[in-house]
């Protein structure tokens, strides 16, 4: 089979999927809105954590980058005469 050939079979099974399994699309309790639902917390919980892993990661990203350059800045002017 050629790839446009998959690419289009592939699509029609999932659209046939989905239209067969309506509850597929029914919304949970967390993208619903139930504030108090232990999911809804357990995925803000989540993303604050990933949001705290990341700002970690980038910030010590961001410090050796800050030291790299201020150590050539201070071989850069002792090796200048």
């Amino acid at each position: 089979m050629k790839y446009q050939q998959l690419r289009v079979l592939a699509t029609a099974t999932i659209v046939t999927l989905v239209m067969a399994l309506p509850r597929v699309l029914f919304a949970c309790a967390v993208c619903y809105g139930a504030p108090d639902a232990a999911p809804t917390r357990g995925m803000n919980f989540g993303i604050v954590t990933m949001l705290g892993v990341t700002s970690v990661v980038l910030g010590g990203f961001g410090g050796m980058i800050f030291c790299f350059a201020r150590r050539a800045r201070r071989l850069s002017a002792e090796m200048t005469p």
